[in-house]
C-alpha cells in the first residue's frame, strides 16, 4: 500500500518548516547546587537555531525524561541512546564530566533529526522553557492519539508520500537488524580489547613515569652524584634547569597520562546505546502491532455477540438487566462499538505502515549517514590528538637527548679546559661588545682611519680567537669519538670472551 498523500498547500506549509537550518547547540559546561536539602550537578545548554537564542539549565534526569516522552509522542523515530542513571552514579565531578560526554553526543545527533530537533518537546520545551523541573512537565504529557500521531508524521515526513510498502521494504528492515546484530557482537569485543589496550597503556605510562621522575633522579642522588663529587651542574634529572625545563616547557607531569585510546571506547559505547536505541523503535512499532492484535480479537467478540444478539441468543443477559438494555439498544451499542473499532484498526494499519516506512526509507539511511560522520570525525580527532602526542614526546626526548650530550661534552673537557673555554669566551664577547660599540658611536662623515685599523686589529683578533675555539673543539670531537671506538672495542672483545668461556 501507499502512504496518504497531502494537498499542495500543506506540503508547501510544512516544507518551510522544516527546512533545515544551520544549527549550533552546545553544553558548554556544569555546575553543582548544593542545599541542605539536595546536591544536584545541571548542565548549560547554549546555541542558536532558526527560532533564535537559546540558553538553559537542564539536569540529568531532565535529558532522561525527554528521551522517554519522544519514545512515546515519536513511536518508531530513532532516538539517539544516552546512557541509564544507575550506568553514573553520584554527583561527583567525574561522575559529570563523563555524562557531560555523552550529553554532548546526544545534542550533537539531535540536530540532524530535524524533525526531532524542531518538535515541540525539545526545540519549544527542552531547550527554551524556564520551567527548572522541566522533567515534570514531561511526565505529565499523555500519549498521542493514533490519529493525532497519523496526522503529525504526514505533516513531518512528505518524503513518504507515494511510496509504497511492500515486502521488499520488509527485507531491508529484516536484514539491516541482522546487521546491527553483527555490529553488536563485533563492537563488544572491540569494547574488551580497547579496555585490555587501555589498561596496558595506563600500566605503561606509570611504570615509565616513576622511572623518569622517581628511579632515575633518585640513582643520580644516590651513586652518578658521588662519581661526580657531588657536583650537581653535571647531573641530568637533578639538574634544577633541566628539571625546571622538562617540567613547564615540555609538561613532564603530563605527558605520561595522556591516552587517546579512550575516547574510541567511549566511542564504542555509545554505539552499543544507539544500536539499541535503534531496536527500541522496531520494538515499539511491535508493541502497535500487538494493540492491533489484540484489538482485532475484540472486534471479534464484539462482532460476535452482535451475532448473537441478532439472531435471539443473549448469553450476557444478566449484564445487560444491570445494564438495563433492552436488545435495540444493545445492538446499537454494538454497532457503535464496532465502528469505533473499525476506525481504530484502520489507523493503527495506517501508523503501523508510516512507522514502517520511516523505519525503512528514513532512519535506516540516517542512522547509517550519523554513523559515518561520528565515524570519520572521531578518527580525524584521534589522529591528531596521537600526532600532537608524538611530537610533544619527541621534543621531550629530544631535549633529554641534548642536554645528555652537554654533559658528556663537559666531562670530556675537564675542569681545566672548561675553565679555559671560559675564559676564552669572554674574551670574545668583551671584543664582540666593543666592536658593537665603536660601530655604534663612529660618524660616517668624519672617519678617523686610526680607529678603522684598530677596528680591523680587533676584528682579526676576535676570528684568530674564533678560530682557535673551533680548532680546540674539533680536538675534543675527536677525541670523544676515539673514546667511543676504543669502549665499542672493548666491549666487544669482553663478549667475546664471555662468549668462549
Amino acid at each position: 500500500m501507499s502512504i496518504v498523500n497531502l494537498d499542495e498547500n500543506e506540503q508547501n506549509q510544512h516544507q518551510e518548516i522544516k527546512e533545515t537550518q544551520d544549527i549550533q547547540i552546545d553544553i558548554i559546561t556544569f555546575d553543582q547546587h548544593e542545599s541542605l536539602l539536595d546536591t544536584y550537578t545541571y548542565y548549560i545548554i547554549k546555541g542558536k537555531d532558526k527560532i533564535g537564542f537559546f540558553e538553559v539549565y537542564r539536569r540529568y534526569k531532565d535529558f532522561i525524561s525527554l528521551r522517554d516522552i519522544l519514545l512515546i509522542r515519536w513511536p518508531g523515530c530513532f532516538i539517539p541512546g544516552i546512557p541509564g542513571k544507575k550506568m553514573f552514579q553520584g554527583n561527583d565531578i567525574k561522575t559529570a564530566s563523563e555524562r557531560l560526554r555523552f550529553l554532548k553526543q546526544f545534542c550533537n545527533k539531535m540536530k540532524l533529526l530535524p524533525n526531532l530537533y524542531y518538535s515541540q518537546e525539545f526545540s519549544q520545551l527542552f531547550l527554551r522553557s524556564k520551567d527548572k523541573e522541566i522533567h515534570k512537565i514531561f511526565e505529565q504529557m499523555q500519549k498521542p492519539k493514533t490519529s493525532e500521531l497519523i496526522q503529525k508524521y504526514q505533516l513531518n515526513f512528505i518524503e513518504l508520500q507515494g511510496r509504497d510498502i511492500d515486502q521488499t521494504l520488509d527485507k531491508k528492515i529484516e536484514g539491516f537488524v541482522e546487521k546491527l546484530k553483527n555490529n553488536q557482537i563485533q563492537l563488544k569485543l572491540a569494547k574488551k580489547y580497547i579496555r585490555d589496550l587501555y589498561q596496558s597503556q595506563e600500566l605503561y605510562n606509570q611504570s615509565l613515569e616513576k622511572i623518569m621522575i622517581m628511579h632515575l633522579p633518585n640513582y643520580e642522588k644516590q651513586f652518578i652524584q658521588i662519581y661526580q663529587n657531588n657536583q650537581f651542574d653535571n647531573l641530568l634529572f637533578t639538574n634544577e634547569n633541566i628539571k625546571k625545563q622538562l617540567d613547564t616547557q615540555y609538561n613532564q607531569s603530563v605527558i605520561f597520562k595522556r591516552r587517546n585510546i579512550d575516547k574510541l571506547y567511549e566511542y564504542i559505547r555509545q554505539e552499543l546505546k544507539d544500536i539499541k536505541a535503534f531496536h527500541q523503535s522496531l520494538k515499539i512499532k511491535k508493541e502497535y502491532e500487538e494493540l492491533k492484535k489484540k484489538l482485532e480479537a475484540k472486534q471479534l467478540e464484539t462482532q460476535q455477540e452482535l451475532n448473537n444478539v441478532n439472531d435471539g441468543k443473549n448469553p450476557n443477559f444478566l449484564k445487560n438487566i444491570f445494564n438495563k438494555q433492552t436488545p435495540e439498544q444493545l445492538k446499537s451499542h454494538l454497532n457503535i462499538q464496532i465502528q469505533t473499532n473499525q476506525n481504530e484498526l484502520d489507523n493503527l494499519q495506517n501508523l503501523i505502515d508510516i512507522m514502517q516506512a520511516i523505519i525503512g526509507f528514513i532512519e535506516i539511511e540516517r542512522f547509517q549517514d550519523i554513523k559515518y560522520k561520528f565515524y570519520s570525525n572521531l578518527i580525524k580527532q584521534v589522529s591528531e590528538l596521537e600526532q600532537k602526542l608524538i611530537d610533544e614526546q619527541i621534543q621531550y626526548w629530544q631535549y633529554i637527548e641534548l642536554q645528555s650530550s652537554n654533559l658528556i661534552n663537559q666531562l670530556h673537557l675537564g675542569p681545566h679546559k672548561q675553565f679555559e673555554k671560559q675564559q676564552l669566551n669572554q674574551v670574545i664577547e668583551q671584543k664582540q661588545e666593543d666592536k658593537e660599540y665603536i660601530e655604534q658611536n663612529q660618524s660616517h662623515q668624519n672617519e678617523n682611519p686610526n680607529e678603522i685599523y684598530q677596528e680591523q686589529n680587533n676584528n682579526q683578533d676576535i676570528n684568530q680567537q674564533e678560530y682557535e675555539n673551533e680548532e680546540e673543539n674539533q680536538n675534543i670531537q675527536q677525541q670523544q669519538q676515539e673514546d667511543e671506538v676504543e669502549v665499542e672495542v672493548n666491549i666487544s672483545q669482553q663478549e667475546i670472551d664471555d662468549e668462549n668461556q
